[in-house]
């Protein structure tokens, strides 16, 4: 059975669709079962991909094919393994929407650092791994490219290739 993840930012427009196309990419790569979605906290539902987004996504080798944004809710959150926020204020959204996903639902920056920590963490390890950790530092927040210029969209773009790869590892390690 897939693991089920959805990666969340504000108009699933640029950070989540980067996160979902560069995860179900290099998950499907590694040879795991993972269905990965996305969604934003005030996303207009059926808008393409940003035109940046779409560049750093091709630059990293993945595509934007059939994108389309999508209103976060509850019923979107439903049956979620893994849900992974741009920000502290999206992981708050999304825990006040679906409160029992509490355990499961981590900025993506967050669950990269505690996965990249123990390389003997997995996946039903991770809500423990998160005890101690100052869940509300700054640090944890992907910088919105939105209206920024290219660099702004190139600097998101590594620091999220870079925590899909440790969240990439992390999921292996269930296998």
């Amino acid at each position: 059975m897939a693991i089920r993840v959805m990666t969340v930012c504000t108009g699933n427009m640029c950070r989540s669709p980067l996160a979902e196309r560069l995860l179900a990419a290099r998950a499907a790569g590694a040879g795991l079962d993972v269905a990965v979605e996305s969604a934003g906290t005030r996303a207009v539902n059926g808008v393409e991909i940003h035109a940046e987004t779409r560049r750093v996504l091709e630059a990293y080798g993945g595509s934007a094919e059939g994108f389309g944004a999508r209103l976060l809710s509850p019923r979107v959150l439903g049956g979620q393994d893994l849900v992974l926020t741009a920000t502290r204020a999206h992981r708050d959204a999304v825990q006040e929407m679906a409160p029992l996903l509490w355990k499961r639902t981590y900025t993506l920056l967050e669950a990269a650092h505690l996965a990249d920590s123990d390389r003997a963490l997995t996946l039903p390890g991770l809500a423990r791994a998160r005890l101690g950790v100052d869940t509300d530092d700054p640090a944890w927040d992907i910088e919105d490219p939105i209206g920024r210029e290219p660099e702004v969209f190139d600097r998101t773009g590594t620091q999220i290739s870079d925590a899909v790869d440790s969240i990439v590892d992390l999921l292996a390690r269930r296998a």
